[in-house]
């Protein structure tokens, strides 16, 4: 039972390593665009949107790398890079939480334009549990193990664009409005 929970939480932190290393990158590549969204949000005083932009960029990308890298080279250092991404999807799900309570409607700024919803938020909650846990529980040591982890963790981020995409994609094709 505890290969299954080991494994399990690997693949949550994986994913969330992913999906935070590939939004730190979208934020880099698209700084405007980050820091209207976060005026947009108006959560924050107007003056802070750019340093936090920047910070929240940095954390993503240096966060999502770091446990990717130590996931695969050295499953057992996992502790430390682990719980400082729970830490901060758990930001990230507090956040959503607020915004989309405060101001329901805007685009969460994750990915793409999408409505903050509380699927946004449930899925940073579940992934800030799933790197708590590898935090707790370690990584499987086998090599061959955490690679099936870490490419779990790939298809799952893959599906999580992917799906969105082909659903509004089908809602077109049907003459339904997304």
């Amino acid at each position: 039972m505890t290969v299954f929970w080991t494994a399990g939480m690997t693949v949550l932190t994986a994913l969330g390593a992913i999906l935070l290393a590939a939004a730190g990158v979208a934020h880099a590549a698209r700084p405007r665009e980050h820091r209207a969204v976060l005026r947009a949000h108006r959560l924050l005083p107007a003056a802070s949107a750019a340093p936090v932009a920047v910070a929240v960029t940095a954390a993503e990308v240096l966060v999502g790398a770091t446990v990717l890298a130590v996931l695969l080279a050295a499953p057992g250092a996992a502790v430390l890079p682990s719980t400082a991404q729970a830490a901060l999807y758990c930001a990230f799900a507090g956040y959503a939480a607020v915004l989309r309570t405060r101001r329901p409607g805007l685009p969460c700024g994750c990915f793409g334009t999408a409505e903050v919803s509380w699927a946004v938020v449930s899925r940073a909650v579940v992934l800030a549990a799933g790197s708590a846990g590898c935090a707790v529980l370690g990584a499987p040591e086998p090599v061959p193990d955490r690679w099936a982890c870490v490419a779990a963790g790939v298809v799952l981020a893959m599906a999580n664009h992917l799906v969105p995409v082909w659903r509004g994609a089908n809602y077109r094709k049907s003459g339904r409005s997304a």
